[in-house]
């Protein structure tokens, strides 16, 4: 009888310690997605920080990502920031020299022709300064415009940020490339500047460096005897067109500005038919 006692707490002890190892054995057991993750975390093996798409297809997909798009608007700011800086930098040297150059006494010149070289000098030096910090400001807005042309996704260029991004630096590329007399590059930006949005489509300025650059092309090609004659009536037309806007964005349609304006370009037209005729 006490065997049988016996035997039987044995069996009930064994099967308790049997019940505590599971349940233990459960708890640390990862479940279902745990395990799943930690597997991929343990196989994973791929250093791909570095991984460039050999087949372009692939590139392409890459590109229409949200991630791209605002890594290469941060890259064009930072261009954009660049170049301005260039500009500030050069106008603070500018006038820091104007300014030194008004306090010098110059008591050794004598003659008048004396001053006249030096203030000749001084517009060289002042010029050369203008002419190189623009150059490379011109580079960085560039390379801007560049990055911006290859974010092609729209919640990225649709977005206020961007927008306001663009005209500025399509603002700033214009001003200076006509400083630096790189007429013709500006004419591809700012047709471009005028179709953003209506705050664009109204803006005088880029009316006037319109007219102005294509008015210069024009020039070019009659000067030079260049391209084809209806390649010279085209910007010639163009150039009337967008001389005529900014007149009327800046005196209105009805003001004796524009009617002025109005008078000389059709005589300038009526000038080119009769050549045409001639021809």
């Amino acid at each position: 009888m006490k065997s049988t006692r016996f035997l039987l707490y044995a069996i009930v002890a064994i099967l308790a310690i049997s019940l505590c190892l599971v349940a233990n054995a459960q708890q640390q057991a990862p479940k279902g997605d745990q395990q799943k993750e930690t597997i991929k975390e343990e196989v994973t093996g791929w250093r791909i920080k570095d991984f460039k798409p050999y087949v372009k297809a692939i590139q392409e997909l890459e590109k229409l990502s949200k991630e791209y798009s605002d890594n290469l608007l941060k890259l064009a700011i930072d261009e954009y920031s660049t170049g301005i800086d260039i500009l500030e930098d050069m106008e603070n040297d500018v006038n820091k020299l104007i300014e030194t150059n008004q306090k010098n006494k110059n008591l050794h010149e004598q003659w008048y022709w004396q001053e006249i070289d030096r203030r000749e000098q001084e517009k060289r030096q002042i010029a050369m300064m203008k002419f190189e910090a623009k150059t490379k400001a011109v580079t960085y807005f560039t390379r801007a415009i560049n990055h911006i042309d290859e974010i092609t996704f729209e919640e990225v260029r649709k977005d206020p940020k961007f927008v306001n991004f663009q005209i500025r630096l399509y603002q700033a590329y214009v001003s200076t490339q006509y400083d630096l007399y790189n007429l013709k590059p500006c004419i591809p930006i700012l047709e471009r500047y005028i179709e953003i949005n209506d705050q664009t489509k109204n803006d005088v300025w880029a009316y006037k460096y319109l007219s102005s650059c294509y008015g210069y092309m024009e020039g070019v090609l009659l000067k030079y005897k260049q391209g084809t004659e209806q390649e010279q009536l085209q910007y010639k037309q163009k150039k009337n067109l967008y001389m005529l806007r900014a007149a009327e964005l800046q005196y209105g349609i009805e003001s004796p500005q524009y009617k002025h304006l109005r008078e000389i370009v059709s005589k300038d037209e009526k000038k080119s038919e009769k050549i045409n005729e001639f021809k």
